[in-house]
């Protein structure tokens, strides 16, 4: 007895890939920034003036001293406010997967024959909101001027003046937009394709 066997096996893969990837970026920013400073600072001065009596003697007439004391104060603040919100982000992720696997034999040519299909679609949406916010902030400075003059005279007169000023400062609103948006599209394609026959020969 003599046996033969012959085997041949055949292989045959295809793989086919398609990537297709689409990327939009929007980028919106806007800043807006406001910076309120007040310096302090006084200044005092102070000026007297004397009158002293004349030196001609046929003037009997005597003059009393005349005093004249000047007081400035100048006031100036220094407010910076600066006021960072808060941080929003919203990521959306979508993943879609398809898979397809199928068999068919012919048996007429003892062929065994076995594809796979593969399709993979991914989606990526991503969206980034940042908001920064700075409060309104209204700051009152009152700046006085005070100026005391004295004057003493025959009568004894005494003048005041006093001097009021105010200045408002109002800070604005700042506002970060950030969008995001990837969508990733891949297509996976397999192909196996496998070929087997087999001969006995019996004498």
């Amino acid at each position: 007895r003599t046996y033969v066997r012959t085997y041949v096996r055949t292989y045959v893969r295809t793989y086919v890939r398609t990537y297709v990837r689409t990327y939009v970026r929007t980028y919106v920013r806007t800043y807006v920034r406001t910076y309120v400073r007040t310096y302090v600072r006084t200044y005092v001065r102070t000026y007297v003036v004397l009158f002293v009596r004349s030196s001609r003697r046929r003037r009997r007439r005597r003059r009393r001293r005349r005093r004249t004391s000047y007081v400035r104060t100048y006031v100036r603040t220094y407010v910076r406010t600066y006021v960072r919100t808060y941080y929003v982000r919203t990521y959306v992720r979508t993943y879609v997967r398809t898979y397809y696997y199928y068999y068919y034999v012919l048996l007429l040519l003892l062929l065994l024959r076995t594809t796979y299909v593969r399709t993979y679609v991914r989606t990526y949406v991503r969206t980034y909101v940042r908001t920064y916010v700075t409060y309104v902030v209204v700051v009152v400075v009152v700046v006085v001027v005070v100026v005391v003059v004295v004057r003493t005279t025959y009568d004894a007169r005494a003048t005041t003046t006093t001097t009021t000023t105010t200045t408002t400062t109002t800070t604005t609103t700042t506002t970060y937009v950030r969008t995001y948006v990837r969508t990733y599209v891949r297509t996976y394609v397999r192909t196996y394709v496998r070929t087997s026959s087999s001969s006995i020969y019996n004498k």
